[in-house]
């Protein structure tokens, strides 16, 4: 019976092992619409949620199934010696923590532009007053390495609660409550300035921008002719750099802008980290006792 057990536990570890490390290689989260993979491979990776493995039911139940092979395992005695049972219910405990948290915790991508404040609540569906933080992205900030051809570091400038300033960075965390913010990405446009009679509004392709009820949508830059389409109130003119355009009596000019950054922040929950660490110390404490007692 116990290389039955023996036999089970090893399964259900492999399975886990090659799923694991089969998504490493899968973009996560659905970042390819359906039909991007080719042939079969696309529905093979949904139906076995490859793409968003990490929190995926699959991921759950292999966690679940070794905590019930240990358990059984424990209890009908196939572990005999009491130390050795102490230490698998133990590794029981902390898979059966893992499969909780990968089943119920949340994990979402939050995207802030330079300047653009969020609401942290309208995220994480929870009403509870310590997540009614705001963020504002004040600026997005790439170092580089000495010779400035290789990215050092990723750097997200970040106002909480229009009053404390913190850095959010790749390796360097911040937490709300129960969640963590991570560096992820980021993406970056370029853009312009429209001096509308003097006046500059910051604009990128596809802005619209509305003053004493016109609208000014910056669409496109025509590579053909090197000029730039701007339609107004259904009208298109065509302007080059720094060139003016009457426009009834508004004179609109497109000016060079600078670069726009977009900050993409990875949020996940964590409920369960104090635990698993009370859990994993008393796991670490049990196999040092049983080693020491086994080399005596």
């Amino acid at each position: 019976m116990r290389k039955y057990w023996i036999y089970a536990f090893q399964i259900v570890s492999l399975l886990l092992l090659v799923f694991l490390a089969i998504s490493t290689f899968i973009p996560q989260q659905s970042e390819f619409l359906p039909g991007e993979y080719p042939g079969a491979a696309n529905g093979l990776i949904r139906f076995l949620h490859l793409d968003r493995f990490y929190n995926s039911p699959i991921n759950a139940i292999l966690w679940g199934l070794l905590s019930l092979v240990i358990l059984i395992s424990v209890f009908t005695n196939v572990i005999r010696k009491p130390v050795q049972k102490v230490i698998h219910i133990l590794l029981a405990l902390i898979f059966i923590i893992i499969a909780i948290e990968k089943s119920s915790n949340q994990r979402f991508d939050i995207a802030i532009e330079e300047g653009e404040t969020i609401h942290f609540a309208s995220y994480t569906e929870n009403s509870s007053d310590k997540y009614d933080v705001t963020i504002q992205l004040l600026k997005f900030e790439i170092q580089m390495h000495p010779g400035g051809r290789m990215p050092k570091a990723f750097i997200s400038h970040l106002l909480i609660n229009e009053k404390d300033t913190i850095l959010l960075a790749v390796n360097k965390p911040v937490g709300i409550g129960h969640y963590r913010l991570y560096q992820s990405a980021y993406d970056q446009v370029m853009t312009f300035y429209l001096n509308i009679n003097n006046e500059l509004f910051p604009v990128a392709f596809g802005d619209t921008v509305s003053v004493n009820g016109n609208e000014y949508i910056f669409e496109a830059f025509n590579h053909e002719e090197r000029v730039f389409d701007l339609k107004v109130n259904d009208r298109y003119f065509h302007s080059g750099m720094q060139q003016p355009v009457s426009i009834g009596d508004v004179t609109v000019t497109i000016m060079p802008g600078g670069l726009r950054y977009t900050s993409i922040i990875e949020v996940a929950e964590v409920r369960w980290t104090k635990l698993l660490l009370m859990l994993a110390i008393l796991y670490i404490g049990g196999l040092a006792w049983a080693f020491w007692h086994r080399k005596k």
